[in-house]
């Protein structure tokens, strides 16, 4: 064997997905969706509740902001490392985005939950309502190919309905 070619070799990049199994991601996607969830509704309530009718009033223009955003993020990131002073700057954005990613997706969740628990007619809090979306967000992460693409779509409203919410607040 080559041994330039055995290191190659032995880079998974799914193997970390394939091991965790349909299971695994989505009692990930469950226990991530209720764990940021609960801190949301715990030291940040209020603003739960404006967001989530952001993204109640106005999905299609969240999901086009979301879509902006990380549109903007991989293009400002790529630009950030081709120098190698901006790797220094693209770290922390990353880690940044990463966090908006998780707060819009469950925030996106909560929502999910409280129309659901709606058409059921249960007569919930917003904890109510994120219990309901960590379950829809398990079972979406257990679709094999259209569950990428509904959390793709899920995390975009989300993540554009945090950043259209900023935006506005800063514009006025």
């Amino acid at each position: 064997m080559d041994p330039l070619v055995l290191p190659l070799q032995q880079v998974d990049p799914y193997g970390f997905q394939r091991a965790l199994g349909v299971g695994g991601r989505a009692a990930g996607a469950f226990l991530g969706t209720l764990i940021v969830g609960a801190l949301l509704l715990a030291f940040a309530d209020d603003h739960v509740e404006r967001l989530v009718d952001a993204v109640a009033e106005e999905p299609v223009p969240s999901f086009l902001w979301g879509v902006g955003t990380l549109v903007a993020l991989v293009c400002v990131t790529f630009l950030l490392v081709l120098s190698i002073v901006g790797i220094l700057v693209a770290v922390p954005l990353i880690l940044v985005a990463a966090v908006v990613y998780y707060v819009g997706n469950t925030l996106t969740y909560v929502y999910v939950g409280g129309r659901a628990a709606a058409g059921l007619g249960w007569e919930t809090t917003r904890w109510g309502h994120l219990l309901v979306g960590a379950v829809f967000a398990g079972a979406v992460a257990a679709l094999p190919v259209v569950g990428g693409l509904v959390s793709f779509v899920v995390s975009s409203i989300g993540v554009g309905a945090l950043v259209h919410t900023w935006y506005r607040s800063r514009e006025s």
